[in-house]
């Protein structure tokens, strides 16, 4: 019996922190994409359009990367007072992470590469997907 009135008494609190948890996923989303020699993980990556979202961009490698997604920052707005990408895309040095806040705002399917030399030939592509 005791153990179950310690089970309400903790289960209450998590419950109250997941609800408020999902309720700011809606204002703003945190998408972590990690750069590795030569990969994006994940590859693909799905957000929807109007959902203000920060890039969270991981290089875990010793050489730098970078995260090149023209179309898809151009169909994106920032918030004001920030700076983006003017080329559309994001150096990111060896063992470095680099945010940019942003939010999508024409849904389709964008093409995301590495530009240094050779790395998109070594399987450094991916996709963005901004949903309706």
């Amino acid at each position: 019996m005791r153990l179950g009135a310690v089970m309400r008494v903790i289960t209450i609190p998590l419950v109250i922190g997941l609800a408020a948890s999902s309720a700011r996923s809606d204002v703003e989303m945190t998408i972590t994409v990690r750069l590795s020699s030569f990969a994006f993980d994940p590859a693909y990556v799905r957000v929807k359009a109007g959902v203000p979202i920060r890039l969270r961009l991981a290089n875990e490698s010793d050489g730098g990367h970078n995260f090149s997604a023209p179309t898809f920052f151009a169909a994106s707005s920032l918030p004001p007072g920030s700076s983006g990408p003017s080329d559309g895309k994001v150096e990111v040095g060896p063992h470095q992470t680099v945010e940019v806040a942003m939010v999508p705002r024409s849904p389709g399917k964008y093409p995301l590469t590495c530009t240094h030399f050779l790395h998109g030939l070594f399987g450094m592509e991916g996709t963005v997907e901004v949903t309706p």
